[in-house]
């Protein structure tokens, strides 16, 4: 009962936030068709500097002591990416561009806003490293990979490899390649530097929750064989690919915490690339919601099945 109360109230807030941005949108206190400022705050600002303090504030041993941790991760994201892609392009018959964004959607955990109270709450020792390096490495290996899809179908026959400079050269993808390196080279940026990027990051998750809902009160929410799908993918499937890759690599403490990291519902990225890029999908806001809706159930299952994986 405790753990299931711990999966809620960290969830409740998600949920309220989203719920503002759709109540705001609703009542057309925020122009929910025109917010490309404000999900240029979110994307260009805000995440980045996040992103950049989290990885960048661990030291050197801590982050090579996640390097087992990160590889697992890597494998859950992309796998789930993988298959989700070409499910959506060869099954159901997405465009290239709806693909990525819905293979974004269902592989890519929402860790920085439900994922670090979760495990925060579930573990003794701080989680912080390890959900900076899941956040890292959706940023670093999902998001380049959905840019470059969407950067490549814009039909201007761009070619790679300014295709891929302009994919890996978005601040999202910078910052936490920036911190990862800060961390690893030992570097402390400078304290003014720190406390700035601190302040301009804090409010990265809640503001990027209140777009999200922004934005879904613009779409409408369409319940489909292929929505159900993509959830199952993210909500069911990925967490086992997950059980499955760490736990012949991780001691069963590390490989819970991997579980619990991508059991988190879908995070908004998805949605946020939607807008930036005009693609008109309700099935990502969709997905975005009945992910987390799930979740209260599929975390709940995720927590009970790894319980007894405390050896060392």
């Amino acid at each position: 009962m405790t753990q299931t109360m711990t999966i809620l109230a960290s969830l409740a807030p998600v949920f309220l936030v989203m719920a503002l941005g759709y109540c705001a949108g609703h009542t057309r206190d925020f122009d929910n068709r025109n917010i490309g400022s404000l999900n240029a705050l979110v994307m260009d600002f805000a995440l980045p500097a996040a992103l950049f303090t989290a990885m960048a504030q661990a030291s050197r041993k801590a982050m090579l002591d996640q390097a087992t941790l990160a590889l697992v991760l890597s494998g859950a994201m992309l796998v789930a990416y993988g298959v989700t892609y070409f499910v959506e392009r060869l099954w159901f018959g997405r465009d290239r561009r709806e693909s990525a964004l819905i293979a974004l959607t269902a592989s890519g955990p929402n860790v920085g806003s439900a994922g670090l109270p979760i495990v925060a709450a579930l573990f003794s020792r701080s989680a912080s490293i390890s959900v900076a390096v899941a956040v890292a490495i959706a940023a670093i290996v999902v998001t380049p990979l959905s840019l470059l899809l969407l950067e490549s179908a814009d039909g201007k026959s761009a070619n790679v490899l300014s295709v891929m400079k302009k994919a890996l050269l978005q601040p999202i993808v910078i910052a936490p390649v920036l911190g990862l390196l800060c961390s690893l080279a030992g570097f402390s940026p400078p304290p003014l530097v720190e406390s700035t990027l601190i302040l301009v990051g804090q409010g990265a998750s809640g503001t990027a929750l209140f777009l999200t809902g922004l934005v879904l009160s613009a779409q409408p929410v369409k319940l489909s064989a292929n929505v159900a799908w993509t959830v199952a993918m993210k909500n069911v499937l990925q967490p086992l690919l997950t059980a499955l890759l760490a736990l012949p690599l991780l001691d069963g403490a590390e490989a819970r915490v991997a579980v619990m990291l991508m059991a988190v519902p879908s995070g908004a990225f998805g949605v946020l690339f939607a807008v930036r890029y005009g693609v008109a999908s309700a099935q990502i806001g969709t997905m975005l919601i009945a992910s987390t809706l799930l979740s209260t159930v599929t975390l709940t299952a995720a927590i009970l099945l790894s319980a007894g994986w405390s050896w060392t």
